[in-house]
C-alpha cells in the first residue's frame, strides 16, 4: 500500500492573494490528518513566498503523522531545518518566482553543495530527501549522497501530450523507482497528480508515497477538505492492480 502526503503549500497561496491570516495551512493539516492523510508537506523558500517560518512552527507542532520540509540548500534554510527538526526535509532546486518546480536537481553544477547539506542534515538527526528528475544519473547521486529517499517528478509524466510519450515516461519512472528501490532508498512521487492521473504510477507498485497538494485544494472547494482528502486516501491506498 502507497502513502499519501498532504501538500500545504497552495492553502498559503490562497492566503497571499489577500495578504491576510486566513486560510491557514496548519488548520488544512489538522483536517488532512483527520481524514486519513499519511503525512504533511511544505516548502519553505528563501523569499517566504507561501510558507512562513510561523507556519512551519505551528506545523511542527500540530502535525501528529510526520512532517517533510522541502528547502533548497540555502544556509538559513538549513539553520531553520535544524532548529524544527521535522520527520525529512527534501532537499529542492534553487527556486524562481514561479511556485511550480519544473525540474529536479541541477546535480551537474550543485552535487557537492547537496551533498554536503545532506551530511549536515543527516548529522542532525533528519531524515534526508533528494527531489529529482527520473533519470538514472540522479538516481546514483542521490545513492552516493546516502540519503534515506527520493522524490521523483512526476512533470514530464503528467504534461506529456500522447498517449505513448505519457506511457514512456510511465516506463522510466518504474525503471527509476526500481533502481532507488534496490539502492535502499524509498521512493516518493510528485508534482501534479491528480484524482486521474495517479492511478498508473500506484499500479507500478514501486512507490511508497505520493505528495498531492493543488488538485486536493482545488476539490476541496467544491466538497470540503476532509472530503477531498479521504477520496484521495482511498485511491492511494488501494493496492497495486499488478501481481
Amino acid at each position: 500500500m502507497s502513502l499519501l502526503s498532504i501538500k500545504v503549500d497552495y492553502i498559503a497561496g490562497m492566503r497571499e492573494l489577500k495578504h491576510l491570516r486566513e486560510p491557514d495551512p496548519a488548520q488544512a493539516a489538522v483536517l488532512a490528518e483527520l481524514a486519513g492523510a499519511d503525512g504533511i508537506s511544505c516548502h519553505l523558500r528563501q523569499d517566504r513566498k507561501h510558507i512562513r517560518d510561523r507556519d512551519l512552527y505551528i506545523l511542527k507542532e500540530m502535525v501528529k503523522t510526520k512532517l517533510t520540509l522541502q528547502i533548497e540548500p540555502s544556509e538559513d534554510l538549513i539553520d531553520r531545518a535544524l532548529e524544527v527538526k521535522p520527520w525529512m526535509v527534501t532537499l529542492m532546486p534553487f527556486a524562481n518566482d514561479d511556485i511550480i518546480v519544473h525540474k529536479g536537481i541541477d546535480f551537474e553544477n550543485n552535487r557537492d553543495l547537496y551533498l554536503e547539506t545532506a551530511a549536515t542534515l543527516k548529522n542532525g538527526g533528519i531524515n534526508v530527501c533528494y527531489f529529482i528528475e527520473p533519470e538514472i544519473d540522479s538516481v546514483k547521486n542521490a545513492a552516493r549522497a546516502k540519503i534515506d529517499a527520493i522524490e521523483i517528478n512526476a512533470l514530464r509524466y503528467i504534461t506529456a501530450d500522447t498517449l505513448e510519450g505519457a506511457e514512456s515516461e510511465l516506463d522510466r519512472l518504474e525503471q527509476m523507482s526500481q533502481l532507488a528501490n534496490k539502492l535502499d532508498m524509498t521512493v516518493s512521487c510528485g508534482n501534479g497528480l491528480n484524482y486521474k492521473n495517479i492511478r498508473p504510477l500506484i499500479d507500478l507498485g514501486t512507490i511508497g508515497e505520493f505528495t498531492i497538494g493543488y488538485s486536493i485544494l482545488s476539490r476541496s472547494l467544491m466538497i470540503g477538505m476532509e472530503r477531498a482528502v479521504r477520496e484521495m486516501v482511498d485511491i492511494v491506498h488501494t493496492p497495486p492492480a499488478r501481481g
